[in-house]
């Protein structure tokens, strides 16, 4: 079944579920009759409480919950667990980065990828409007959600564009990144390695000049690409990067832009879920076991390959949209469960396959995963030399990229559903059908995108990698959503939950929000530069790597400053214009009323009756 965006209807084989349009007049008593239980309050005061109902307009639904789950696998696992997560966990140490992912997963991930689902299974509704909905002051969230999903539209499909280009590329007799068509030095360069090798394992003329005469040579070898030719090819062939932000290069790469716009046309037709939610593992699976016998040439990367930075989709409306066309009724606990725990899953699993292949290179090339350049690329030149290593390594190639791009359509695809809906509900293009909107939408944002595959692209790539989707995710007052909950899913959620929504959340977020702050108050935004091949491979930490760090210069860091404020001020502004007068009143209501309001209702199996 087919997922399009321009059809005019949101989602796959979509029905009415004419059961759940709205809330039968006794539920509505029973549910008023719950809050008046569990607050103290009439039913007059449920506008106050936020006990939040459907509203009389029919909302449409997925064909079978398969579809949901597999769609919102499809969003949550992505191009972020195979290119994003080695190139931070190579960013940020490795195995240090266990514990924190840890840690985030319980009082983060997981909480919050339960409470969107529920809130958009709950309110039927776009993000915009369940924030509005939820309360006035939150509709700022909304807005927010509405412009972190549009920037991570715009530079995630720069990333499927790069897939497209290894795709059509591997149609070849050889591989154009394999060091016989790419670099015509490297028989020389291997023939002096090994000359090296046979110096240097016999005494006599390890200790001779004869040795450090063939490691010189060795060493500043003239020809850069036979240090790593994958990474040669991705920098110099792939991108045609520039020495730096500032530097313009070859202006366009027509060859990416046509990928880029390539890219757009496959993400506004369609995709379908059951294939590209489930053919990516197949071909992870291959590489496992192909990988797998590369760690016993090592071991030391075996832990390593448990290290793990995983992203949900959180924070940019994607979840709410996708739950608004479940039932009502649906459990959704149990599809927060399924999800989350399949996206971690899936990010240990190819950990493994990446770093066996880093640390198979170490051992063949000597060279250590410190000197592999860094950045998005990573898995794209890591996974390069892996295919290499295969037999008829065009037509792995052909699969492996032809699976990153259905992982990467099936996130765009959510991320641009999230966006579209906000725009219909802000009625920006009134009396335009949603196809049509659609269309604008796509175009605006590849023209924006264009910027992103020229010489200096890579950098600004960077920029909204690292700046456009590290919002604060503000939750408040949502503590009041228990109600609601138990309605739909026959039993309240557990404390365990609420002390994360109220508390544990709000206060994380916020240490990290001031911590990040604290940080870069410190130091510029800086970005990776280009800077050429590993001049001395062999040379320990002090020698080169491929790139640098480098401070943008004033017009970027402005640039940088636009991009967090269009994410976060109307947060700011919505909460300061709307929220309630009395700050004290408000915030004690939040924070400091009883957790008993939370517990079981002994009295949930009595036969309600009706409030006066």
């Amino acid at each position: 079944m087919c997922m399009c965006v321009h059809s005019g209807v949101d989602l796959p084989s979509i029905r009415d579920d004419k059961s759940t349009d709205v809330l039968t007049r006794e539920s509505k008593q029973d549910l008023s009759y719950q809050v008046k239980e569990l607050t103290g309050k009439s039913s007059t005061d449920i506008a106050e409480r936020k006990v939040l109902e459907v509203g009389s307009e029919k909302r449409e639904t997925w064909g079978h919950k398969a579809e949901f789950i597999l769609a919102t696998i499809g969003l949550a696992v992505g191009l972020g667990n195979v290119w994003r997560f080695p190139y931070l966990c190579q960013k940020n140490g490795g195995g240090a980065f266990l514990i924190p992912y840890a840690i985030f997963m319980v009082i983060e991930g997981l909480p919050l990828f339960f409470l969107e689902l529920s809130i958009g299974q709950r309110m039927r509704k776009s993000a915009l409007q369940c924030w509005k909905d939820v309360h006035p002051a939150l509709f700022g969230i909304g807005v927010a959600c509405l412009m972190v999903s549009l920037m991570l539209c715009m530079y995630y499909v720069v990333v499927i564009a790069w897939c497209c280009y290894y795709f059509f590329i591997s149609f070849t007799k050889l591989l154009p990144w394999d060091h016989e068509t790419l670099c015509p030095q490297y028989k020389n360069f291997k023939a002096l390695e090994q000359d090296v090798k046979i110096c240097a394992s016999n005494i006599t003329c390890s200790n001779s000049t004869l040795y450090s005469g063939l490691k010189s040579q060795l060493e500043n070898f003239a020809d850069c690409c036979v240090r790593d030719p994958p990474q040669f090819y991705f920098y110099h062939h792939a991108l045609q990067i520039s020495t730096s932000i500032q530097d313009g290069g070859i202006g366009m790469n027509w060859k990416l832009a046509g990928c880029l716009v390539f890219a757009w046309v496959i993400t506004y037709l369609c995709v379908v879920v059951y294939f590209t939610a489930t053919f990516p593992y197949l071909i992870l699976i291959i590489l496992f076991f192909r990988g797998w016998k590369l760690l016993a040439n090592a071991n030391i990367w075996k832990d390593a390959a448990t290290q793990m930075f995983f992203t949900l989709s959180l924070g940019f409306g994607a979840l709410v949209a996708f739950a608004s066309y479940m039932p009502i009724h649906n459990q959704v606990m149990r599809d927060a469960y399924t999800v989350v725990f399949v996206n971690c899953g899936t990010s240990i699993f190819a950990g493994i396959v990446v770093f066996s292949i880093l640390g198979y290179r170490e051992s063949v090339t000597g060279i250590p995963v410190t000197k592999v350049g860094s950045g998005p690329g990573l898995a794209f030149m890591t996974f390069s030399d892996a295919i290499l290593l295969m037999d008829v390594s065009p037509l792995w190639a052909i699969l492996f990229f032809f699976m990153l791009i259905l992982l990467g359509i099936d996130s765009e695809f959510g991320t641009l559903e999230a966006a579209i809906g906000p725009i219909m509900d802000l009625k920006i293009f009134p009396n335009m059908r949603k196809e049509l909107v659609t269309l604008i939408v796509a175009v605006i944002l590849l023209l924006f995108g264009l910027s992103m595959v020229s010489g200096p692209g890579y950098y600004v790539f960077q920029m909204f990698d690292d700046y456009s989707v590290t919002i604060p995710l503000l939750v408040i007052a949502l503590f009041q959503f228990a109600d609601d909950i138990e309605f739909m899913t026959g039993k309240r959620p557990w404390i365990g939950w609420m002390i994360c929504w109220k508390y544990i959340s709000p206060l994380a977020l916020f240490i990290v929000l001031v911590a990040l702050i604290a940080q870069q108050s410190q130091s510029p935004p800086t970005y990776s530069q280009f800077v050429g091949c590993v001049q001395k491979p062999f040379a320990g930490k002090g020698s080169k790597t491929w790139t640098e760090k480098a401070e943008y210069p004033g017009w970027a860091v402005f640039i940088v400053v636009m991009i967090v404020l269009a994410s976060t001020l109307p947060i700011l502004i919505w909460l300061i214009k709307d929220w309630p007068k009395n700050w004290r009143s408000a915030f004690h209501k939040t924070f400091c009323t009883g957790l008993n309001n939370y517990l079981p209702d002994p009295k949930k199996d009595a036969t309600p009756e009706s409030p006066t």
